[in-house]
């Protein structure tokens, strides 16, 4: 029997997400909290023995692998000669395209609020999360199914909307029959590693290691009041 591990982990803190601000393809870099989670989650994978590293093309997932695996022990393996990290970047597990509303609140612009989304419905001048899904899945099959297949550990570090498309892909989810938007219910911490257990290629078990790095900075940046839960919560604005 073939066993394997695949962990997902979103990227550490942007200064977007501190302003809730929506990011998608935009190279927002980590904050220095951002880093300070990244080396924490490294933390709690330490043991984990790594035989491929993917992240997405943007720099905020790219420097949370790299602070991660530099927090473990086993996987000098994948550092090149120079020292560096082999993080193999994708551009297929890349935020969703937030158009033109990248840059702007998504809990207090009225657009954005007011905007009624569907699955297969893209955000102005963006993606929809059909588009995120499918690329989701080319990567999946192309890249990480057949690594899990042959017995061989693989690390993806990327974005919240991506995470949730992971969640159709990996059959944790249901794609919409009706064609609604589906924003998922739970919430995709910073740098909190989400472990997948396979089974000759087959997925058996998964469960989160908490972050606390990720908890405090969650807990520092409430507002001082309860706020109205808007309407939208949109993948692509982490």
């Amino acid at each position: 029997m073939k066993k394997a591990k695949l962990v997902i982990l979103r990227h550490g803190q942007t200064e977007y997400n501190k302003k809730h601000l929506m990011t998608g393809k935009r190279d927002v870099p980590l904050t220095e909290v951002g880093e300070e989670q990244a080396r924490t989650a490294g933390k709690l994978l330490d043991g984990y023995v790594f035989d491929h590293a993917y992240s997405s093309n943007l720099s905020r997932a790219f420097n949370t692998a790299a602070l991660a695996l530099g927090q473990t022990k086993g996987n000098d393996h994948l550092k090149k000669p120079d020292g560096t990290w082999h993080i193999v970047q994708d551009a297929d597990i890349a935020e969703l395209d937030t158009g033109v509303f990248t840059g702007r609140n998504h809990k207090e612009d009225p657009e954005i609020v007011n905007f009624k989304r569907g699955f297969y419905k893209p955000l102005p001048g963006g993606e929809s999360q059909k588009d995120v899904v499918d690329r989701v899945e080319r990567f999946f099959k192309t890249h990480v199914l057949p690594k899990l297949e042959a017995g061989e550990n693989v690390l993806v570090v990327c974005h919240a909307g991506i995470v949730r498309a992971f969640d159709f892909v990996l059959g944790i989810d249901e794609i919409p029959a009706d064609g609604s938007a589906s924003p998922g219910t739970r919430r995709i911490p910073n740098a909190t590693p989400q472990v997948f257990e396979y089974e000759n290629g087959k997925l058996v078990h998964s469960f989160h290691i908490d972050n606390p790095k990720e908890l405090e900075a969650a807990n520092q940046n409430k507002p001082a009041q309860q706020t109205q839960k808007p309407k939208n919560n949109f993948p692509g604005n982490r």
